[in-house]
Parts: C-alpha cells; structure tokens; sequence
C-alpha cells in the first residue's frame, strides 16, 4: 500500500521513489491527477539530477486547449515497493502522477486537508507503459 495525504490546497500527495541511472532511489512528492492519463511528469532539473534516458517527444493538449510538446524520458518508479518501468513527461510544474501509474490501483482519500490518501495494487495487476 502507497500512502499520502491531502495538502491544504486539496491536492493529494503522494511519496514516490525513483531509481537514477545508478540505481540509487530519490524520494519526491507527486501530485496525484485524475486529468493526466500518462504516468508521471517531473520537472527537466529532476530529470537531469537523476540522469533519466530521452526516449521520444510526445505532445498534449493541456485543459486551456493550448497544445504542448516535451520530451519523454525512462524511468525506474519503486511502486509499493517493486521497481517498475514508466515514462515520465518533462513539464516544469510540480510532479503529477497520472492515472497510467494508478491503472490496477484502488485509490481512496479522505478528502479534507490532513486526510489520508491510500494506493493499494490490485492482485495480478500492475505493468509498465515502457517497452
């Protein structure tokens, strides 16, 4: 099970570990959200920090209907404690971790500020959007 919390602005967020190329785990925060049907987006200075991999340029249309490109990179989440493959979407917001990440998930929250967000993995699911 994954936990977190609601913030003060009701955002749920979540503690996410991610692997740099040396394998060596870094601890973030991600916002978690239910508009965002990738994985998960981090700002280029993490990106770099943890030597992630360019994969491709990808593009969207953000929720003002202006389209937006980026680059996507590999990356190595440690979810509910098994390393797993995804691709990450460089926006230089705060992390936002997308329903892609959250498929085979029960997700509940209690949503006031200081209310718990819990993650927990369905049995015989899981994956990665990496191949």
């Amino acid at each position: 099970m994954i936990t977190g919390r609601i913030n003060s602005f009701y955002e749920a967020v979540i503690p996410l570990h991610l692997q740099d190329t040396g394998g060596q785990v870094h601890e973030i925060e991600a916002i978690l959200d239910t508009g965002f049907n990738g994985s998960l987006t981090l700002p280029s200075e993490l990106i770099t920090t943890l030597q992630l991999p360019w994969r491709t340029r990808g593009n969207a249309i953000l929720a003002n209907g202006s389209e937006e490109t980026f680059d996507i990179y590999a990356a190595v989440v440690i979810w509910d404690g098994t390393p797993r493959p995804i691709l990450a979407e460089t926006v230089e917001t705060a992390p936002l971790l997308g329903m892609r990440l959250l498929a085979g998930s029960d997700v509940h929250m209690i949503v006031e500020p200081g209310g718990r967000v819990q993650i927990v993995p369905l049995p015989e699911a899981g994956g990665s959007d990496v191949s």
